[in-house]
């Protein structure tokens, strides 16, 4: 069977442009969507998307560079950028672990929260905690996330109080499950976020031997290939959420938290 000619699915210059900024609207930065997902997308969100019309419009797209190929049942598509490689060589750009802090602070609070489906959060980075006493090696973690959760079906609020634990590129071994266990002996949920910015770096990354030892303790793994976009974050391992002892949770966010997320929590409980 052969393709149907843009041509004679569009008859001007600016049905196909228009359509074309449909179709990459919906195309992600810096990852593949396969075909099919795209597909039902643009019929759900600009509805009249024929498949001979997709089919076209992505060929188009392909054939001037805008678009490249990707693997997958069925294909996928990825955007094309001229910055890639600038892109790709500032996600390197972190010389060390303190540096990975604030951009991962900041797509926690901006976009994780959101995902997590938080009515109320707050982000702090816990680790410049400086000579604070935390009871021990490893209790103090990198990030700390507190946020509040109502259901329509289940009475109450729930806190949950979420720590992570961040290692750059080049420390990347399966230590950093056992920090971030030190961490949920007194929270609901316990991550270890790793960058992995490059395809040498994932090589380095022994996903089996720590995703093995993270999913046997319940700790959750993110990689991030840019610190900064949410888009570019997987989560290899799902944390699972446990009821810490009260006295430990209290005593964690006494030590842990500044006082005005004190004060914040205070109002959470508080509140009716």
């Amino acid at each position: 069977m052969q393709n149907t000619p843009i041509e004679n699915l569009l008859s001007t210059q600016n049905e196909i442009r228009a359509k074309q900024d449909e179709f990459l609207s919906l195309v992600p930065v810096d990852i593949t969507i396969g075909n099919k997902a795209l597909k039902q997308a643009l019929k759900h969100e600009f509805k009249f998307w024929s498949n001979d019309l997709y089919w076209a419009i992505r060929n188009s797209l392909i054939d001037s560079g805008v678009l490249e190929t990707g693997r997958g049942r069925g294909g996928s598509v990825k955007k094309v950028t001229q910055s890639n490689d600038v892109t790709n060589n500032a996600t390197q750009d972190y010389k060390n672990e303190l540096e990975l802090y604030k951009p991962i602070a900041t797509v926690l609070e901006n976009d994780w929260a959101k995902y997590q489906r938080f009515y109320d959060c707050y982000v702090e980075i816990t680790a410049k905690g400086g000579a604070k006493n935390t009871n021990g090696k490893w209790t103090r973690p990198d990030i700390m996330v507190v946020g509040c959760k109502t259901f329509p079906y289940v009475p109450g609020k729930h806190l949950d109080v979420i720590t992570f634990e961040v290692k750059p590129a080049n420390a990347i071994d399966i230590s950093g499950v056992y920090e971030a266990l030190a961490h949920r002996r007194a929270a609901t949920k316990s991550y270890l976020i790793v960058h992995i910015p490059t395809e040498a770096c994932l090589c380095k990354f022994n996903a089996t031997d720590i995703e093995q030892e993270a999913k046997k303790f319940g700790i959750g793994v993110i990689i991030a290939e840019n610190p900064e976009d949410h888009e570019t974050w997987e989560e290899k391992v799902e944390a699972q959420r446990i009821e810490p002892d009260p006295y430990k949770l209290n005593d964690f966010i006494a030590q842990q938290a500044t006082p005005e997320l004190k004060d914040q929590i205070e109002k959470w409980v508080k509140e009716k």
